[in-house]
C-alpha cells in the first residue's frame, strides 16, 4: 500500500631515560594502554553496541530522457549485524542549478524478485521512501527504483547533471559503481567529474560515448559522493534551453571546486603535519626534561637494613615524606593509624580489646579510650610528659581530638565508631578524605620546615611546564577536532597526548639529602619486615617492639613485624613486654612467651589493618574526460538514508 503525505521539512546541519632501555615499564605500559583504549572508543563503539549495519557495495544506473528526466535503478546492499525490519531512502529535491523532482516506483528484494511493501512521504524540499523486510545477521540486496524530473539543466552549449548519488548521512560504503547513460551516445561532449572525500576511484568511458561508469571504493560514513555530468545538449531536445549558464561558466566553477580542494587537502596535509610535529616536540621535551631534570641524584648510600628508625620523627609523617610530588592517599592512611598508635604509646590512650559474640561466630573489637592525660592535652591545660618524652605534635593532636571527639563520644571510641565517621559524606566527599588530604600535606611541611626539602623544585617546576603543555595541546586537538577539522586523527593524537599525563610523575626528583632518606627509611622497612634480619639482631630488639610497631605501622608491616617478633621471641625463649596502653580482653595475655599467647597480638595487627584500611571509606569524529576532487555540495539529491 502506497501513501503520500505533506510535512514540512525540518533539516539539521550536516626517569629514565629511553637509552639503555631505564624508561620506566609501567609509564610506557600506561600510555599504550590508554592509546590503545582511545582507539577502540573512536573505531569501536558502534560496534561494541550489537547492532549495526554497513553497506558493501552500491550500484547506480542513471538513464537519461531527452526531455531532461532520469530513470534510477540503485541496488544496495546491506550487511547486517543484528535484527532490522525497515530501510529508508531521503532525496533532496533543491541544488544550485535549480530544483528537481523524485518519484519512487517501488523497493525489490533483489535475490528473490519479490516486491517490499513500502511507504512514500513528502516533506517541504525532500521525497523519501522506506521499505519493510526482516533481516538478522546476513546480507541482503534491495532495487530502488525511482524518475528524477528535471534531472538535467539544459544550457545553449553544454548540459549538466549535477547530483549527489550518495546521500549526505549514511552508513560505511565499501564500494560504488555508478552508470551513466545518454538517450544517445554523446561523443561531442560527455564528461563527469566526481566530488567526495574518499581517494580518488576510475571514470571509464565507452568507446562510442553511449555510457560511462564511475567506481570508487571504501566512501566514509556520513560522506556524500556528487558527479558532474555535461553532456551535448542536443540530446536533450525536449527540455527547455535555460541562459544563465554557459559551458566555460560550468568548466570555471569545476575547477574553483577543484581547487577549493586541492588547497583543503594541502591544508589538512598542514593541519596533520604541524600536529604530528607539535606531538613530536612534546616527547622531545618530554625526554630533555627527564634528562635534566627527572633522574635522581646520586647517593653514596650501601646498607642493606637500618636497625632503627633512620631519624626520631613522628611515625606518622613517614608516610608523607616517602612519595614525590603529590601525597599518596593510601599511605596517608596508615599515617592516621600510626598517629592512633603514637598517642597511645605515649599515654593519651588506651587501646582495650574485646570479644564481640554473635549467634554463631565471634568477632574482635577495639576501644579507643582518652587517659587523664589526654583529657589534659584536649583541655589545653598542663601535661605531664616522661623524661626525654617529646610531645605530641599539632597534626597529631588533631587525630587525636578527631577519633575521640568527632568519631566518639568525647572520652572514647569504637574502631567501628571511628569507620562510621570516616564514610559519612559531606558534599561530595567523606569525612576521612576531606580529613587526610591536608593531613598528609600539612606533615610533609612540617618535615621540610624542620629539616629539608623533599622534591627539588627545578624538577617540580618542569613537570608544571610538561603538564601544562600536555594540557595546552590536548584541549587544542580536541577543540580543533570539535569546531573545526574533524578528523579522527586529531581525537586519537588528543588522547594520545592525555595519555602523556602519567610521564609528569617520572619528572618529580628528590632533593640529594631526600634521596638518602627515602633510601634509609626503605632499609628500615625491610630490616623490620625480614625474620632472618631481625633475628640477627637478637633479643635486645624485643624491649623496643612498641617503638618499632608504630613505625612498621606508618609504613604499612605491622602484621609482618608481629610475626617476627613472635618467631624472634620462640628463637631467644623470651617474653615480650606488656604494653601499657593496651588492655586485652578478658583470659588473654599480651606478653609473649616461649610458649605461646599470640592471640592478642594477631587481633592487635588485624586492628592496625582496619585503621589503616579506612581508605576504603573514600568515595570518591576535450570532449570527453572527468575526474574526482573534494568540495562541490552544490548538486541535488543528498539526503539521507537509514535503517532500524
Amino acid at each position: 500500500m502506497r501513501r503520500k503525505t505533506q510535512k514540512r521539512l525540518h533539516r539539521n546541519p550536516g626517569k629514565h631515560s629511553f637509552i639503555a632501555g631505564k624508561l620506566n615499564m609501567r609509564i610506557i605500559a600506561v600510555l599504550v594502554s590508554i592509546s590503545l583504549a582511545s582507539v577502540f572508543l573512536i573505531t569501536g563503539f558502534r560496534t561494541a553496541r550489537g547492532k549495526s549495519y554497513s553497506h558493501p557495495s552500491i550500484e547506480q544506473t542513471y538513464r537519461f530522457n531527452s526531455d531532461g528526466s532520469a530513470e534510477v535503478e540503485e541496488i544496495r546492499t546491506f550487511k547486517f549485524n543484528g535484527s532490522f525490519s525497515w530501510a529508508n531512502l531521503r532525496r533532496y529535491t533543491t541544488g544550485q542549478y535549480g530544483r528537481y523532482s523524485v518519484e519512487y516506483h517501488g523497493v525489490w528484494d533483489v535475490d528473490t524478485n519479490r516486491k517490499l511493501p513500502f511507504e512514500t512521504q513528502s516533506y517541504r524540499h525532500a521525497e523519501e521512501i522506506k521499505w519493510y523486510y526482516q533481516a538478522e545477521n546476513t546480507t541482503k540486496r534491495f532495487l530502488i527504483r525511482y524518475r528524477i524530473g528535471s534531472a538535467v539543466q539544459r544550457y545553449a552549449d553544454a548540459a549538466q547533471f549535477y547530483w549527489k548519488a550518495i546521500e549526505d548521512t549514511h552508513a560505511r560504503i565499501d564500494q560504488i559503481a555508478i552508470t551513466v547513460i545518454p538517450p544517445v551516445s554523446s561523443p561531442e561532449l560527455f564528461k563527469i567529474f566526481v566530488h567526495s572525500r574518499a581517494r580518488p576511484g576510475e571514470i571509464d568511458f565507452a568507446s562510442d560515448f553511449s555510457t560511462a561508469t564511475v567506481l570508487q571504493n571504501k566512501i566514509p560514513k556520513d560522506s556524500f559522493v556528487e558527479l558532474r555530468v555535461l553532456l551535448d545538449p542536443e540530446l536533450f531536445q525536449q527540455a527547455a534551453i535555460n541562459q544563465s549558464q554557459t559551458y566555460e561558466n560550468l568548466l570555471a566553477d569545476e575547477r574553483r571546486t577543484a581547487s577549493a580542494a586541492r588547497r583543503a587537502a594541502i591544508r589538512n596535509i598542514a593541519i596533520i603535519t604541524g600536529a604530528a610535529v607539535i606531538l613530536a616536540a612534546l616527547i622531545v621535551a618530554y625526554i630533555w626534561a627527564y634528562l635534566r631534570y627527572g633522574r635522581e641524584p646520586r647517593v653514596a648510600y650501601n646498607s642493606s637494613y637500618e636497625r632503627e628508625p633512620p631519624r626520631d620523627l613522628p611515625p606518622a609523617v613517614v608516610p608523607a615524606i616517602l612519595t614525590q610530588g603529590n601525597i599518596n592517599l593510601s599511605q596517608i592512611s596508615n599515617a592516621f593509624a600510626a598517629a592512633i598508635m603514637e598517642c597511645a604509646r605515649l599515654g593519651y590512650l588506651e587501646i582495650h580489646e574485646q570479644e564481640e559474640k554473635g549467634l554463631i561466630f565471634k568477632s574482635t573489637d577495639f576501644t579507643y579510650k582518652i587517659t587523664p592525660k589526654g583529657k589534659a592535652l584536649l583541655s589545653k591545660q598542663p601535661v605531664e610528659r616522661g623524661r626525654n618524652e617529646r610531645p605530641l605534635e599539632d597534626f597529631e593532636v588533631r587525630v587525636l581530638k578527631t577519633v575521640i571527639i568527632k568519631a566518639g563520644d568525647g572520652s572514647m571510641a569504637t574502631g567501628e565508631d571511628i569507620k562510621e565517621w570516616g564514610k559519612e559524606m559531606k558534599g561530595r566527599k567523606s569525612n576521612f578524605l576531606m580529613f587526610i588530604k591536608p593531613f598528609g600535606t600539612k606533615m610533609r611541611k612540617w618535615f621540610e620546615s624542620k629539616y629539608f626539602k623533599l622534591d627539588d623544585p627545578r624538577s617540580e617546576k618542569a613537570k608544571l611546564w610538561f603538564v601544562g603543555g600536555s594540557a595546552v595541546v590536548f584541549t587544542a586537538f580536541l577543540l580543533v577536532f570539535a569546531f573545526g577539522y574533524r578528523h579522527p586523527a586529531f581525537l586519537i593524537l588528543g588522547f594520545v597526548v592525555l595519555a602523556s599525563f602519567p610521564l609528569s610523575a617520572s619528572l618529580s626528583r628528590w632533593t640529594p639529602e631526600a634521596a638518602l632518606e627515602e633510601k634509609r627509611w626503605k632499609a628500615y622497612k625491610k630490616f623490620i619486615s625480614d625474620f632472618s634480619a631481625m633475628n640477627d639482631a637478637g633479643p635486645e630488639l624485643l624491649p623496643l617492639w612498641e617503638k618499632h610497631l608504630v613505625y612498621a605501622t606508618a609504613l604499612g608491616v605491622a602484621d609482618k613485624l608481629l610475626s617476627n617478633l613472635e618467631m624472634v621471641a620462640k628463637e631467644y625463649k623470651r617474653t615480650v613486654p606488656v604494653a601499657a596502653w593496651y588492655v586485652p580482653r578478658a583470659g588473654s595475655a599480651m606478653a609473649v612467651g616461649p610458649g605461646g599467647g599470640y592471640a592478642s597480638m594477631e587481633s592487635l595487627s588485624s586492628s592496625f589493618s582496619n585503621l589503616a584500611n579506612l581508605s576504603s571509606a573514600l568515595s570518591t569524529s576535450t570532449s570527453s574526460g572527468g575526474g574526482f576532487s573534494g568540495g562541490g555540495g552544490g548538486g541535488g539529491g543528498g539526503g539521507s538514508s537509514g535503517a532500524g
